[in-house]
């Protein structure tokens, strides 16, 4: 019989031997048992679990936040219905920046309808929307529910909900309706009271409802109001003197786009009283600017030009991007409005790339952006999203992209984040091919839902795309992009090394 030489036949070298073998046995058998469960697991669970691996909490978190300009209270009713009760059938589709009548309204509403695309248009007659709010509240077929909305509030919302360590400081018109529906660890101005709650109507309709000859592709929603106090200068001025009360490590504007209703002179006035103070805000607390959908190619100029270069963080959808390209001579201008879900990610990318370059900051002195802020876009769509960033100030991408895409598909089923249902949830992008990502380095998405997230580099500017689980059923279609943006901001890091400019 065969026997190992000294020292390998030692009975302490047997007793390694055994050792070594009863160590990788189990070990043997997790390595199998895990690639077996990986094999098995539908493509929706692996990518919630490839999310949640990277959603590593930033070491310098957001305590303190503060956060205005719009609050109201949201009635949402079925679009389908409240339109059907108007009877303003005959009336042909098309987009208004400014809603005067019902035939204004309705037109418009089927226009975005048609392509599945959300939107938002301030009703100028108040007759008008005094009716359309008797509609939606007296006629019990419609079946009204409330709740609390404006950008502003909702993202105070979901961060008292969903963030319990940081306090969310609100400054907006809150009336006696939406001081109930906030959370009760929301701080409040209380020099921003009023009397008398904004009502917002929310049209929300379902993927496949018929409105006379158009069919919606997509769920959505559209939104009318007819706001007096959420754009006021009083509203402007109390949020950014609080800014030295409550001495916040990160701050958020919202609501810029309720001005578009108003006369020239007064946005223009209100637009330059928002970039003097944002100007006075100290280089080390970083702003985010989540911007709301526009129809006024004037003053989605004007804001491109004075606010978005003074923000340190902008979270904008389809919609927005494209109608900032549009008015800006960017690329791809002409896709505005975008049906739901359709554009294409190189484009967007071009689109993206085109607005940082142009309005972000550029770290070289002799450059005219070099006083500007914005390094960091947050763009998200019903099907993907594309985070962007230039600089070293932001940090933690990777984590804060999965933070608000794996939010979007719960809140549109309505659950929370122990309660995930799969069989609910699909990927409508990248499974069944690649796809081009940035067509200017051929850049190619190969789908792996294990590694969902992808990352490159276009000369100094890094970009990351995930695609999304979208809600079959779609129970909420309102709150979706503030839901997505708080998520994502407090996943994501602000530290600037240089403190002045």
């Amino acid at each position: 019989m065969f026997k190992l030489p000294f020292p390998f036949n030692s009975p302490y070298n047997y007793l390694l031997y055994w050792s070594i073998v009863f160590a990788a046995v189990p070990w043997l058998y997790s390595y199998f048992n895990d690639h077996h469960r990986l094999a098995t697991m539908t493509i929706e669970k692996a990518i919630t679990k490839s999310w949640d691996r990277v959603m590593t909490q930033p070491s310098i978190k957001f305590r303190r936040l503060m956060i205005g300009i719009n609050c109201n209270v949201d009635v949402v009713v079925s679009g389908v219905s409240l339109m059907n009760k108007l009877n303003a059938s005959g009336v042909d589709a098309g987009d208004k920046s400014q809603l005067n009548s019902v035939n204004d309204l309705y037109g418009t509403f089927i226009h975005f309808f048609s392509k599945g695309a959300p939107a938002e248009r301030y009703m100028a007659d108040e007759d008008t929307f005094q009716l359309l709010v008797k509609i939606a509240t007296e006629h019990r077929e419609i079946k009204p529910m409330y709740h609390i909305g404006g950008n502003a509030a909702l993202f105070a919302q979901k961060i008292a909900s969903s963030f319990p360590l940081t306090i969310a400081f609100l400054v907006g018109p809150i009336g006696p309706r939406a001081n109930a529906l906030l959370h009760p660890s929301i701080v409040r101005n209380n020099s921003t009271r009023i009397a008398e709650d904004e009502l917002h109507i929310i049209l929300e309709y379902k993927q496949g409802e018929i409105l006379g000859e158009y069919v919606s592709p997509a769920s959505s929603r559209f939104i009318t109001s007819h706001d007096q106090f959420s754009s006021s200068s009083i509203v402007i001025e109390m949020f950014f003197k609080a800014i030295a009360q409550f001495r916040p490590d990160v701050i958020v504007l919202t609501g810029v786009h309720l001005m578009e209703s108003q006369p020239n002179s007064v946005r223009q006035e209100k637009l330059r009283l928002i970039k003097r103070n944002l100007l006075q805000v100290d280089p080390i607390i970083p702003i985010h600017l989540h911007i709301g959908s526009m129809g006024d190619p004037s003053f989605a100029s004007e804001v491109l030009q004075r606010v978005i270069p003074f923000v340190d963080s902008l979270g904008l959808n389809e919609q927005e991007l494209s109608f900032f390209t549009k008015v800006g001579n960017g690329p791809f201008g002409n896709q505005y409005p975008i049906s739901a879900g359709t554009i294409h990610v190189h484009k967007v990318v071009e689109m993206l790339y085109w607005l940082l370059t142009n309005f972000g900051n550029d770290k070289d002195p002799d450059s005219k952006n070099y006083n500007y802020r914005l390094e960091r876009i947050h763009f998200h769509c019903l099907t993907y999203h594309i985070m962007v960033s230039r600089g070293s100030d932001w940090s933690n991408l990777a984590a804060s992209l999965a933070a608000g895409a794996r939010v979007a598909g719960r809140q549109a089923c309505n659950r929370d984040a122990e309660k995930t249902d799969y069989e609910m949830l699909e990927v409508r992008t990248g499974t069944s091919g690649k796809i081009l990502l940035d067509k200017s380095i051929d850049k190619i998405y190969e789908f792996d839902p294990h590694n969902p997230i992808v990352s490159w580099m276009r000369n100094d500017i890094i970009f990351m795309f995930t695609p999304v689980l979208v809600c079959k059923f779609p129970i909420r279609t309102v709150g979706i992009d503030d839901a997505i943006s708080a998520s994502s901001l407090m996943y994501a890091q602000y530290y600037k090394m240089e403190k002045t400019r």
